[in-house]
């Protein structure tokens, strides 16, 4: 046997033996990496994860938070979360990600100067009708309070 090769998961596998990591151990690293602050490291871990698996619903979610809040990458983000919602669209904490993630966007846009890419208006009614299905979803009580809580706070503006 030649060399051994190093692979993702920071195990050696002789030459010639393709044992890739699970994506699971991908999103896994790339939670590690983010808590490290490697966060490009953790999104291409992530993006690893979906290649494997482009059905995997929680590194779409991961993915779409981290572009949305780390790398201010909005609508690359949001068309993530989008994608894990699609996927998912019982999963209380898929549709509480979305919602939360429209309205983090609606309220950046609506502080920037120049014409923002997306209505801020329509983005706020897209995160209410999401916190609102997350509240019907009947998730465990704090998933629920801080749905109803954010949604309350986006009636008040809109009003």
């Amino acid at each position: 046997m030649r060399d051994a090769i190093r692979c993702l998961d920071g195990r050696r596998y002789p030459e010639g033996v393709t044992n890739q990591p699970e994506p699971r151990d991908l999103l896994m690293r790339a939670h590690a990496l983010h808590s490290e602050g490697r966060i490009d490291d953790a999104i291409a871990s992530a993006r690893q994860a979906l290649a494997a698996d482009p059905g995997y619903v929680d590194a779409w979610s991961y993915l779409g938070t981290t572009l949305v809040t780390r790398k201010l990458a909005f609508a690359e983000g949001l068309e993530a979360l989008e994608r894990a919602y699609a996927l998912a669209p019982d999963d209380a904490g898929i549709v509480y990600g979305l919602g939360w993630s429209y309205e983090f966007v609606a309220y950046r846009l609506q502080r920037t100067a120049g014409r923002p890419y997306r209505d801020p208006i329509e983005l706020y009614g897209k995160a209410a009708a999401l916190l609102q299905r997350t509240v019907d979803l009947n998730p465990e009580q704090g998933l629920r309070d801080d749905a109803a809580d954010l949604l309350a706070s986006i009636e008040a503006r809109l009003e």
